[in-house]
């Protein structure tokens, strides 16, 4: 297995990969409706988001097959808070045969140094789906622990007193 830095060639086998994923999130909670994306779209995003110096992706290859991919970029904190600016992750995904192998900890170890080389990001900090228990606990085993939760209500929600 091999993790490098993605590449435009890449856009191609990564569209699967990426549905595959977004197919995954909303598996787990019905309230994530993914977007229809075309893969002229997709690959043309995605070439964009290479040039991005706050940006950055790698893939993991094995038997010369794309098996999984990480996407990472630099965002502002809050104006209220320091740092100015943390790391995240937008997506990590592994295809179903090569779990368990090691790969999603060294495609997060290629995003961690990237994101190190970035002058004043000194913390990572992401969302997670609650009901994806074992995307939870692949982070908690990395050292990530619960910071801020992010709460959902729909627009008809009844009002109610405190």
């Amino acid at each position: 297995m091999k993790v490098r830095p993605a590449t435009a060639a890449d856009g191609p086998p990564l569209f699967g990969a990426w549905q595959r994923a977004r197919e995954h999130n909303a598996s787990i909670d019905r309230r994530i409706v993914p977007a229809p994306i075309t893969q002229p779209e997709f690959i043309a995003d995605f070439e964009q988001m290479l040039l991005r110096k706050g940006s950055a992706a790698f893939v993991a290859e094995a038997g010369g097959r794309l098996v999984g991919f990480i996407s990472g970029g630099v965002e502002a904190n809050q104006r209220d808070r320091l740092p100015q600016r943390h790391a995240t992750i937008g997506y990590l995904y592994v295809e179903e045969p090569h779990r368990r192998q090691g790969i999603a900890r060294a495609l997060f170890g290629a995003v961690a140094a990237w994101a190190r080389g970035v002058e004043g990001i000194s913390h990572f900090e992401m969302t997670v789906i609650t009901a994806d228990e074992a995307a939870a606990a692949f982070w908690r085993s990395i050292g990530f622990s619960p910071f801020i939760s992010r709460l959902w209500a729909p627009l008809s929600a009844p009002e109610q007193d405190a």
